[in-house]
């Protein structure tokens, strides 16, 4: 069961999602996804750092992120039902369109661990309560935990552009399909 829940196992199936879709299937990794996915939150946690930013009413924050969880996984359940209903027709599948459902499963999956992390670090936050006589360490840890609830909201938010493009082309292709197959059912007669 622990394995199942492998944030390291979602990251994987994420890396293998972010590729350039084609036609013919050859698919090659699209490394400017996978630098705007992970390098803008990074960049976004190193310049809260750097300006030393302290979150004072976390409280609001944890509230976000347990919003976006529950919708994350509202999310997940959608997209892993069409999956299921898409897989059980008597017509074939294109690999590709499958592997865009995966992508987006594996990404909003990712995004609910992430989002965990940033309820994690954004309750710590909460909880310290930093003074002006507080030792140097703390007010650091304090800067450090303030950062990872914005970059974690980043990759979220930019998790979910992917997401939602994933799925928009989901719903083309298959809107495409099911016209082809009603006007082949009407040419001949049935």
């Amino acid at each position: 069961m622990l394995d199942r829940l492998n944030p390291g196992r979602v990251l994987s199936g994420v890396f293998a999602g972010l590729r350039k879709r084609s036609a013919t299937g050859q698919e090659k990794a699209d490394t400017t996804a996978r630098a705007i996915l992970f390098g803008l939150p990074v960049i976004v946690a190193g310049c809260l750092i750097w300006s030393r930013v302290v979150v004072h009413e976390a409280e609001l924050i944890l509230a976000a992120v347990a919003l976006l969880v529950g919708a994350l996984l509202a999310g997940f359940s959608q997209v892993a039902g069409w999956r299921e209903k898409i897989l059980d027709r008597a017509r074939p599948v294109d690999a590709v369109r499958v592997r865009a459902l995966n992508e987006a499963g594996a990404l909003i999956l990712m995004s609910i661990h992430v989002s965990v992390l940033a309820a994690v670090a954004v309750f710590a936050v909460a909880i310290i309560d930093v003074k002006d006589e507080s030792p140097e360490w703390l007010r650091w840890v304090v800067i450090v935990l303030c950062s990872v609830g914005p970059a974690a909201l980043t990759y979220v938010a930019l998790s979910l552009v992917f997401v939602a493009n994933l799925l928009w082309d989901g719903f083309v292709n298959d809107e495409a399909d099911s016209q082809r197959e009603n006007l082949a059912e009407f040419d001949s007669g049935k």
